[in-house]
């Protein structure tokens, strides 16, 4: 990196007092010098290489994204203004590619955006990631790199070496939310969830009665027998994993040398107890998200966020709910005897895409930091994401207050990255209990000594303290 010095002339006077043994004189000398508190960067000549596993998400062409143009304008101002070049290119998901090029003693990518499963820890363990904190100009006490839920996936022993490009047009994901159609439910003649909520009555108990009271009302107006009042619209093992958070569990409990599986006990069972009487009562099945979106046959769906939020693409945004024509909320899971109302049942997915910076790409450590601190400033000044669902996706202001709440307070799920395939063995259990092909206790039995050597060998620090 090349820095110029510019903008503040000082005149720097300094009296050196020279004591002279033999004539005792004193010298005056004056330096007349250029110095400043600021510097002009210069990268001319660095190309700077930025691999993605979905390349129209960090760079989309301008009829895929209503930020496109804004994203190829951001890379064009870095161009300009330091005389590098930046270039998003296809990458494979994970860290192979780039444990193969380091190991032929090329330089590698300098950025890597990648949802592998344990792709960032891979790289770390291999000594291949720079320690955000270590890089100058990125601070992440700002929201641009994410908030502290979101951040917490790129730690590892203590540092992040991770981060979330998160003041973009891409609204936070996560899992464990409730939608309902607001329209019609007011059509039933039933209440909002939101008057639950406010009422302290947002719990397992009422919400059971609810479901079967949104039944019996969707037959008298005239609804079929596809008609579903509650639809799951990923798998019951994900929603359970939102109703255990919902009860007051985290998925690791104890502390350093004592850790456990913290959904494993009667609260834990009793979230798939409860789950396996909303399916026996009928009011809880899994469909598919249509189902709730555009055929309006269900009043409410579990599943991701970003069915509740997705409006940037402009290819698929007809499928979620910001394209609909009606009205529409949303809510974290009621909670259960365990928890209270402020049990939050989101969290973010072990996968979510993060971003990781490569010391194996040859770059000096302070130019990168000059990059990154220029891409991820906010796109323009108009909020992102956060003035977009305001203004104009959210119905209102409760599902705004409710939202921020959430992302604020996300639960963190180890997932497959450190339970490895007792958790898989686990969720396909779960899903047998919910719908009675097995016991509650027999999904944990048939899963327990692969989780607990799982935690043993992998979980190291927890997670769910951070950003109280």
């Amino acid at each position: 990196m090349k820095r110029k010095i510019a903008n503040l002339s000082v005149i720097l006077t300094v009296l050196l007092l020279v004591f002279s043994v033999s004539c005792g004189s004193v010298n005056e000398e004056v330096f007349d010098e250029d110095l400043t508190a600021e510097y002009e960067i210069d990268l001319t000549g660095q190309h700077y290489r930025w691999g993605s596993t979905w390349k129209e998400e960090i760079l989309p062409s301008a009829d895929y994204s209503l930020s496109g143009e804004k994203e190829h304008k951001r890379i064009k101002d870095l161009e300009d203004k330091y005389g590098c070049t930046l270039e998003v290119i296809d990458w494979e998901d994970g860290g192979s590619r780039i444990f193969t090029e380091y190991a032929a003693g090329l330089e590698t990518i300098d950025f890597l955006d990648s949802h592998a499963d344990a792709g960032g820890i891979q790289l770390y363990r291999m000594n291949l990631l720079y320690a955000i904190e270590d890089i100058p100009y990125v601070d992440l006490s700002t929201d641009k790199y994410g908030t502290q839920r979101f951040l917490q996936y790129g730690i590892f022993d203590g540092q992040h070496y991770g981060f979330y490009h998160f003041s973009w047009e891409f609204p936070p994901e996560f899992h464990g939310l409730l939608m309902f159609n607001s329209e019609m439910l007011g059509s039933l003649g039933l209440s909002l969830p939101y008057e639950f909520k406010e009422e302290g009555t947002w719990d397992w108990a009422h919400f059971r009665e609810y479901l079967i009271s949104i039944q019996s009302a969707a037959k008298d107006y005239g609804f079929d027998s596809n008609f579903v009042p509650l639809s799951c619209g990923s798998s019951f093992s994900a929603d359970a994993i939102g109703f255990m958070f919902a009860n007051g569990l985290k998925m690791i409990d104890g502390t350093e040398g004592n850790y456990s599986f913290g959904f494993d006990n009667a609260n834990g069972l009793a979230a798939v107890e409860f789950m396996a009487d909303l399916y026996n009562d009928g009011v809880y099945l899994t469909k598919d998200p249509s189902v709730f979106v555009k055929e309006k046959n269900a009043a409410m769906m579990t599943h991701e966020s970003y069915w509740a939020t997705h409006y940037f693409e402009k290819s698929s945004s007809q499928n979620y709910l910001p394209a609909q024509d009606y009205a529409y909320g949303i809510i974290r899971f009621p909670h259960g005897p365990n928890g209270d109302e402020n049990s939050v049942s989101c969290y973010v997915h072990h996968h979510r895409r993060l971003n990781w910076v490569l010391k194996s790409s040859g770059k000096d450590i302070e130019d990168i930091g000059v990059v990154i601190n220029f891409m991820f400033e906010p796109l323009d000044d108009s909020e992102g994401w956060q003035g977009a669902l305001k203004r104009q996706i959210f119905y209102t202001e409760d599902d705004n207050e409710e939202y921020n709440y959430i992302i604020d307070h996300l639960n963190f799920s180890y997932g497959s990255i450190y339970l490895e395939k007792g958790f898989s063995s686990w969720t396909g259990n779960i899903i047998s209990a919910v719908t009675g092909r097995k016991s509650a206790s027999e999904a944990f039995e048939s899963s327990r000594s692969a989780i607990l050597e799982a935690i043993n060998k992998n979980v190291t620090w927890t997670f769910e303290e951070l950003g109280e």
